[in-house]
């Protein structure tokens, strides 16, 4: 027997294209000029068009209006993806034979997923119109519509955009990809029948893990055995007598699902002639008891999560392929993750089939401005499945007081129907940051404490912005400085989409997308392009694998700020991987869209940072460190593993050759659920006579737990950057000028054959930096830098580009825009722009001019910084020498560069607003 009796509607329809808008009748459309289209069910629109070509219908179609080739340069905001999609509505037609005596009981109709909205008529009879997109939905059928034998079936579809809570436009990963325009019908359809009645069945855990209840719902007039089987031999059996529709068990006698051990049991609800199977895990995902953590059955937990995009490069749409979603999952636990939160868009059934039988925790969050009518089928579609444990509504939208009635219904409807916790928002615009409303006050931080009150009566957690110091400037975020902050919410706090650092473009990648879809919007063909054009496209592998290490510098001291903070029970990263739908181009990730680790990234390296335990270093902000000098580095945990016992701390610091200091400390046994400091390193560092990167090297040992980190400190001579005394600037024919240096006055030098030494820009265009590198996807900022092999850097500690030791000058520094492809680029420091408006830029260059020549210099070179006090020193050293620049230019090459075409700059584009997103 089966849980229900079904007809199998998939395959080929008789499909016309009946309008550019929706269709909103309830008068059923006439298929007279319709074809049969193999394939139409399960299929988006777009995956169809070489059959749809192969008739005349498509010379009626309408298309995505926004489409266009996106081709760089672009300066400002890129447009999202955009496809060249059909918009409007299609009827499909079939007919279908059923015996009624086989389809005997309650029958309905299943649609596995449609977008946007659907209509239905069976045998003429209008029987319901649904709008949504984000879960299977079932229309139930009432006696009388169906005939016994032949039956005909319409179905109107319509992707027009939907309008949800208050008319506002309803906007997600899924369908944002294609703006806004995808549609189709992409789930099985099923006529079904249930003989006796019985519906579905659900598990709920206690929070306190007492028992877990199981719900049968359908008819309850009926006899119904309620069995749990594991490893085929049935374990625990009750009977449901007519009227009682749940049953209550114990949770002692049987194991829990987590993602260390994701247990599954068989349940079975048996009828006369009905049985329903489904398979289930028991756990409990909950607030801890000092109100600001959380825990996973009954221990504490720390959620580790990515952000799910919906970016798929070969397919677009969700493939219901569970091979490649668990392909994934198991790359993302290999990586120490735990949770995937889907940003505004609801996975598909085998998504979460996959994370149920591997072990992740999912966090559902909602399209934007999705009803409360979808709310509920998306709620109720989604709590089928163990690793469901948390609601969201959506993406930073302003949250108001309307909004929050809202929120107030959705929360009560997860808490009364389901065991997960519900999160009002990711990011809550509106009280954490902008739109603040009439109640905003500005300690500790501008927020609005009369909406935040409100959401507190219902809310379980938030997806807390935390002020940008874990995102858009993470490299200046302090835990001492989020613990205030965050001390408002009395919320356990996931930070919300931490990092967001971006990467150059691969373009070894191109011939991936040959013949896809997204290969045809001319992603990577365009980039190339571009940088052909600017004479940069030598560069691009090199900008490429030093942008990588960049973010991998700045990922691992983000991921290590957040643990550092006492505030927070975890985060969602973003990324993963690279997701191009999003800006035309969004290289976010620590891997590509293909799940490969970029370079310079490893698993071991990502464990340090993303485990259940984390070693932790309380550095200071610069860690240029002179020769001699007393440094004192407290070392921390974060335990959300085990309790480690008899734990040991190893210490070391070496430069590779030499270790100058080792120490073994017995730490006792290591709590977990807490931050712990273990010990104070201290250090006096050694002599240098040249400038060396030492590591500092931390293991903890303890029961069967072994975790390790490492941190990179540099330490210099002691060396005064002293000015040179006129006399001996006159014998070296050298002038040092400062930014004030106007081109006359830079042109009169180099006629006169001076060696001039530039700490500034002067003439040339300048444009700023930071050690906090471009935000992924947008057109300002930088994304690598490189070091090349020079006379000048051979002392300097450095491995090809700049990383930590450049912290202080490259904040509040500039660049030099060089831009002019007629001359020679070969800076000593250069620093790449966006690959999408690419400029060619340097930070420390030099050029034989006329009978002069030049040396520039455009970093921050504070003199409490050793390491800038050094590289200045160095500066001086060899421009007082008879430096000879390789490349030489003319009077009229320097002017083309210093009057060159303007470069656009547009300050942090996107920061918090996102010109794509329709419902911001």
């Amino acid at each position: 027997m089966n849980a229900y009796n079904k007809v199998l509607l998939n395959g080929s329809w008789v499909m016309q294209y009946i309008s550019k808008d929706a269709y909103d009748s309830k008068d059923e459309p006439t298929v007279k000029e319709g074809f049969e289209v193999q394939g139409a069910v399960p299929a988006y629109w777009e995956d169809l068009m070489n059959k749809f070509r192969s008739t005349p219908m498509h010379t009626t179609f309408n298309y995505n209006p926004s489409y266009t080739l996106q081709r760089y340069p672009q300066a400002g905001y890129v447009p999202d993806m955009c496809l060249p999609n059909i918009i409007g509505s299609f009827a499909y037609n079939r007919k279908f034979s059923v015996d009624l005596n086989e389809l005997s009981g309650e029958k309905e109709l299943f649609i596995g997923g449609a977008q946007n909205a659907v209509s239905v008529w069976i045998n003429g009879k209008f029987i319901a119109c649904r709008e949504g997109y984000s879960s299977p939905f079932s229309i139930p059928i009432t006696d009388g519509v169906l005939l016994n034998g032949e039956n005909t079936i319409t179905l109107t579809v319509s992707n027009l955009l939907l309008k949800g809570y208050n008319g506002r436009p309803v906007s997600g990963c899924t369908n944002r990809a294609a703006n806004e325009c995808t549609g189709g019908i992409y789930g099985d359809v099923e006529l079904r029948s249930y003989k006796d009645g019985i519906k579905d069945v659900k598990v709920k855990t206690a929070k306190d893990l007492s028992c877990f209840t199981v719900t049968v719902y359908g008819n309850d007039q009926i006899e119904r055995k309620v069995e749990i089987i594991d490893n085929g031999k049935i374990v625990y059996s009750v009977n449901l007598q007519k009227g009682e529709t749940k049953t209550d068990i114990a949770v002692k006698d049987f194991e829990l699902w987590s993602p260390d051990n994701p247990k599954r049991y068989t349940l079975q609800v048996k009828s006369a002639n009905q049985t329903l199977t489904t398979l289930f895990g028991i756990r409990s995902f909950a607030v801890a008891k000092d109100g600001i953590h959380l825990t996973l059955n009954g221990e504490p937990y720390f959620f580790r999560g990515i952000c799910e995009h919906g970016y798929y490069p070969f397919t677009v749409h969700p493939t219901n392929d569970k091979n490649y979603y668990r392909k994934g999952i198991k790359k993302l636990k290999k990586l120490g993750f735990n949770s995937i939160r889907f940003h505004t868009w609801v996975p598909v059934k085998e998504y979460l089939e996959a994370a149920d039988e591997l072990g992740m925790l999912i966090e559902v969050e909602t399209p934007n401005n999705t009803s409360f009518e979808e709310w509920k089928d998306i709620v109720y579609y989604t709590t089928h499945y163990t690793s469901t444990v948390l609601f969201s509504s959506g993406n930073e939208m302003v949250i108001d007081e309307d909004y929050i009635e809202h929120l107030r219904k959705c929360a009560d409807l997860v808490h009364t129907t389901s065991d997960a916790l519900f999160s009002p928002m990711s990011a809550m615009r509106g009280i954490e940051y902008f739109s603040y409303g009439n109640d905003k006050v500005d300690l500790p931080f501008p927020h609005n404490p009369v909406r935040l009150k409100a959401l507190g009566e219902f809310c379980d957690l938030y997806n807390s912005y935390s002020v940008g110091r874990t995102s858009y400037w993470s490299e200046k975020g302090h835990a001492d400085m989020l613990d205030e902050r965050n001390a408002i919410y009395n919320k356990p706090l996931l930070s919300h989409e931490i990092c967001i650092q971006g990467t150059y473009c691969d373009l070894s990648l191109k011939d991936r997308y040959r013949g896809t879809r997204i290969g045809d919007t001319e992603l990577y063909t365009s980039v190339e392009r571009h940088l052909i054009d600017k004479g940069l496209i030598d560069r691009a592998p090199l900008y490429y694998n030093n942008s990588c290490e960049w973010q991998r510098r700045l990922r691992k001291h983000c991921f290590e700020t957040v643990r550092r903070a006492n505030t927070f029970a975890g985060y969602d990263f973003l990324g993963d991987i690279d997701h191009h739908w999003h800006t035309f181009g969004y290289c976010v990730g620590m891997m590509n869209e293909f799940y490969e680790l970029k370079p310079s990234e490893t698993e071991e390296n990502v464990l340090r940072y993303n485990s259940p335990a984390v070693l932790l270093a309380d550095l200071p902000d610069c860690v240029n460190f002179v020769s001699g000098q007393e440094i004192k580095i407290p070392i921390l945990v974060s335990n959300y593993g085990k309790i480690i016992p008899k734990a040991t701390l190893c210490v070391r610091i070496t430069d590779g050759k030499t270790v100058y200091l080792r120490r073994e400390i017995r730490c006792g046994d290591v709590e977990n659920g807490k931050i712990t400091k273990l010990y104070d390193v201290s250090f006096k560092m050694p002599k240098a006579k040249k400038p060396a990167k030492l590591s500092l090297i931390a293991t903890l040992g303890g029961g069967d737990t072994d975790i390790n980190n490492v941190w990179e400190t540099y330490v210099f001579p002691d060396k005064k950057a002293v000015t040179p005394s006129k006399n001996a600037l006159k014998e070296a024919n050298l002038v040092i000028a400062d930014d004030s240096l106007t081109y006359e006055q830079l042109v009169l030098l180099m006629e006169s054959g001076k060696k001039v030494l530039l700490f500034g820009n002067g003439p040339f265009a300048k444009i700023n930096t930071a050690f906090q590198m471009a935000l992924a996807g947008r057109t300002e900022g930088h994304l690598a830098t490189v070091i090349n092999d020079h006379p000048l850097m051979q002392d300097f500690a450095h491995d090809g580009f700049c990383s930590w030791q450049f912290r202080n000058m490259l904040n509040e520094g500039y660049s030099a825009a060089l831009d002019n492809t007629n001359i020679a680029y070969k800076p000593i420091i250069e620093i790449a722009s966006s690959y999408k408006y690419a400029r060619r830029e340097a930070l420390l260059f030099e050029y034989a001019i006329a009978n002069g020549r030049l040396l520039v210099c455009t970093l921050n070179l504070p003199n409490e910084d050793v390491g800038a006090r050094y590289l200045k020193g160095s500066i001086i050293k060899y421009a007082m020498a008879d430096f000879k620049p390789e490349i030489e230019i003319s009077i009229a090459d320097l002017y083309k560069i210093c009057h060159g075409e303007k470069i656009c700059v547009i300050e942090n584009t996107n920061e918090a607003f996102n010109a794509n997103d329709i419902t911001m």
